[in-house]
């Protein structure tokens, strides 16, 4: 017992010379042994020995044991006692693009020279830099509701190494029963056909903060339509969260939304998310609370499942960042779905998803299910 209770203040005492931590981590950083090399290297900061290279190696070993959310927690610190250090600069980075916060590797990449910046595939400002198509239908037995469809075609821009544009040009038809207006009783087919746009604008304060505005204009139809949008968001390794407000103008009324949104990391990389909304829409004076929860996984290097559902009854609803605007004839109330998202090789991305809406005609108090198949395939450059 005396000799089991000697050797642990004698290894912590070899943890506190400086000379033996930097020989012994670069020997297991060389001889790519990551699991030493994390024990040791956190024993190490646990006792006070804490300086950049010895945090650049385990920012490496954290890389390379598919940990980026650790890898932030050693490249940081490394970086802010040496800003000079491109080693941990792009460690960072690429730590940043594996959790997919592309937004923070493009600010920390502008201080490298440009051949590192092309090797992480951020070359600079861009009028051209993600090209994305996606269609989808919306099929339901309800005789009074038509089949509709949608297109959309998405644009994304790097301004600057704090600002990127995303904008979106996109089409919604259905044929539709409504009352004929001055004859009471009577009905007919309206086509409706409705195009947006969007634009979102993207500012990356620091790597952590973020703020967003945007814009949505949606072409007259069942009536006026004009949203304003602003949201701030925060990350951490693990988690980040965002709040906005939706403002403006749809279908003729005055509409407003207030939202809250979180994904966490819970293994500190994209084997495993969850994520959340809670919203609060206002129209006509009245509240109509919405919330969503999902989680998502990767099941293969090249494939990525999400299921995710929402509940509650509103009128109109806007999601991601406006993106899409539930410019709704019929309000409405549960959904569920599923996606698949594939990377593809040249930077194709594709996506899949399905969902089951459920529809209300308020006229009737008629209730009916809206089954939606998408297909979207992007080019990032």
């Amino acid at each position: 017992m005396w000799l089991f209770a000697s050797v642990l203040p004698a290894r912590a005492q070899h943890l506190l010379d400086f000379h033996y931590v930097d020989s012994l981590t670069q020997a297991l950083l060389i001889q790519q042994r990551w699991p030493a090399l994390d024990s040791v290297g956190r024993a190490a900061l646990a006792q006070g020995s804490d300086y950049p290279a010895l945090r650049r190696r385990l920012g490496r070993g954290a890389l390379a044991t598919d940990h980026p959310a650790a890898a932030l927690r050693y490249y940081g610190p490394a970086l802010r006692q040496n800003p000079l250090d491109d080693e941990a600069r792009v460690g960072l980075a690429t730590a940043y693009l594996v959790l997919n916060r592309p937004g923070a590797a493009v600010l920390l990449a502008r201080p490298l020279a440009p051949a590192a910046r092309r090797a992480l595939g951020l070359p600079g400002p861009r009028a051209l830099t993600q090209l994305e198509l996606e269609t989808s239908w919306q099929l339901t037995t309800e005789r009074r509701r038509g089949p509709g469809s949608y297109q959309r075609l998405g644009l994304g821009s790097q301004l600057s190494a704090r600002l990127s544009l995303q904008q979106n040009l996109s089409y919604y038809h259905q044929l539709v029963e409504l009352p004929t207006p001055g004859s009471p009783g009577a009905v007919e087919n309206h086509p409706i056909g409705q195009g947006q746009y969007h634009a979102l604008l993207t500012a990356q304060l620091t790597p952590g903060w973020q703020v967003k505005a945007g814009y949505d204009f949606i072409t007259r139809d069942l009536g006026r339509n004009h949203l304003g949008y602003l949201a701030l968001a925060y990350a951490r390794p693990a988690w980040v969260v965002q709040a906005g407000a939706y403002a403006g103008v749809i279908t003729d009324t005055a509409r407003g939304q207030a939202d809250l949104r979180l994904t966490v990391y819970p293994l500190g990389n994209l084997r495993l998310y969850g994520f959340g909304r809670g919203s609060v829409v206002r129209s006509r004076g009245q509240p109509y609370p919405n919330a969503l929860l999902g989680a998502g996984g990767r099941l293969r290097p090249w494939l990525w499942a999400e299921a995710w559902g929402s509940a509650g009854t509103v009128p109109v609803l806007a999601e991601a960042d406006g993106t899409y605007v539930y410019n709704l004839l019929d309000p409405l109330g549960r959904r569920a779905a599923a996606s698949l998202l594939i990377l593809g090789p040249h930077r194709l991305r594709g996506r899949l998803v399905y969902s089951a809406e459920q529809r209300r005609i308020v006229a009737l108090n008629s209730p009916y299910t809206l089954h939606s198949y998408s297909a979207a395939l992007a080019w990032f450059w």
